[in-house]
């Protein structure tokens, strides 16, 4: 131990250069979160920007019910499921593969589904989706290839597979079932709140359980060749939350524009309200789950305490049998009890003649005593009353010699 302290006080220099590889550590692993974290917004800006996420929310939005109803996952959580290609990432992928026959029963499995959609979205990929298809069946390669794919190209899929799942006769029964001859403001379409008249339009999307976003369409014109020209529409995500709303209404409500102001002002009374409500509804239940949570948290505190075990009742039974063998049960445990008491009754009479008696025996032989005692007492008296006597003609002789 001195060994120790001396190696320590003298040289002084390890001391320094653990903290500065903890340092160094620490700012390590600092950098790595800041690039995780600037990465991901930038991956979250690029799918903002494509139309086909627009395309997919308002899909699930429509036939989220058709595909399953287990899956209530907000816009921002598939979001992170196309960057980071997580579990919610799969579970939409194998509730969209189960409705589109016929279906493979490896479903389920770790990674199964990834081989299975290579397969589904093969043949149809050329009337579903432009380009070519990111990946294809590649005796099992196509799980890592998929995995490093970028958002974008998982994205394309997403939407390719959406497209594929509602060419099925079971979502076109649900769309006929859900719209009615004349009846534009259904579910199924999105609400357009104005634009400026000419290229821009903006759209209003969503429900309470995947949340309300804002988009805008813009139409830009582009020359490819000199006598050919190609309209090119891209969608892009405004807002997605109630200060983002409130952002948008406010600048295009003080455009010089009558129309974009116009579009404030139905920002603003259309949409801004029902962002509201769903905002205030998402604060309850945080405040609700983190109430949960305390209230978990301290009774795991807490420590442990016995209580009473509980109280094992019997299954009720309506047969005859088990009628008879109950009546017969309480008819001899009458008769037990019965028994006892008598039993008892007797014992105990026996054990109190038994004690009267033992009284008396104990009350003789008292008086057996007291009769020897007095019978001593006497015998010693009389020897005193003896010795009294000849003390006093002593005193009588010697005072009459006196007087003499």
């Amino acid at each position: 131990m001195v060994t120790l302290q001396r190696t320590t006080v003298v040289t002084g220099e390890p001391e320094p250069k653990m903290e500065e590889e903890r340092l160094c550590e620490d700012l390590t692993i600092l950098s790595s979160d800041s690039d995780n974290d600037s990465s991901t917004d930038s991956a979250v800006k690029h799918l903002r920007g494509r139309w086909e996420l627009a395309s997919v929310l308002n899909f699930f939005n429509v036939f989220g019910p058709l595909v399953s109803e287990k899956l209530k996952f907000t816009a921002e959580e598939i979001e992170m499921g196309l960057i980071e290609s997580n579990a919610t990432n799969a579970q939409l992928h194998i509730a969209l593969l189960k409705g589109i026959p016929p279906v493979n029963k490896t479903l389920d499995d770790a990674n199964a589904w990834i081989t299975v959609l290579c397969k589904k979205l093969a043949p149809w990929w050329p009337w579903i989706a432009k380009d070519e298809i990111p990946i294809t069946v590649n005796k099992g390669e196509e799980i890592s290839e998929y995995q490093g794919l970028d958002c974008i190209n998982r994205l394309k899929i997403l939407k390719a597979l959406c497209e594929l799942r509602v060419q099925q006769d079971d979502a076109r029964s649900y769309i006929q079932e859900n719209t009615k001859e004349g009846d534009w403001d259904s579910s199924l379409r999105k609400r357009k709140l104005g634009g400026d008249g000419k290229k821009t339009l903006y759209w209003f999307d969503g429900n309470d359980i995947q949340g309300y976003r804002l988009y805008r369409e813009v139409n830009g014109i582009s020359k490819k060749n000199a006598g050919s020209d190609l309209s090119c529409l891209s969608w892009e995500t405004e807002a997605t939350n109630l200060d983002e709303f409130q952002r948008v209404a406010r600048e295009l409500s003080s455009s010089k524009a009558s129309s974009l102001a116009a579009t404030g002002q139905m920002i603003e009374t259309e949409a801004i309200p029902v962002v509201e409500k769903y905002h205030k509804k998402r604060e309850r239940a945080k405040k609700k789950k983190m109430k949960q949570e305390m209230v978990v948290n301290v009774n795991f505190s807490r420590p442990l305490r016995t209580t009473r075990s509980c109280r094992n009742h019997m299954p009720a039974t309506y047969t005859f049998d088990e009628y008879d063998k109950m009546i017969s049960d309480a008819v001899e445990e009458t008769k037990e009890t019965n028994g006892d008491e008598v039993e008892g009754r007797d014992q105990q009479s026996a054990s109190l003649d038994s004690n009267y008696k033992s009284t008396e025996v104990e009350a003789a032989e008292i008086h057996n005593d007291g009769d020897k005692e007095n019978e001593i007492n006497k015998e010693d008296a009389e020897p005193k009353e003896e010795f009294g006597a000849k003390n006093r003609l002593r005193q009588r002789v010697t005072r009459n010699s006196a007087i003499c």
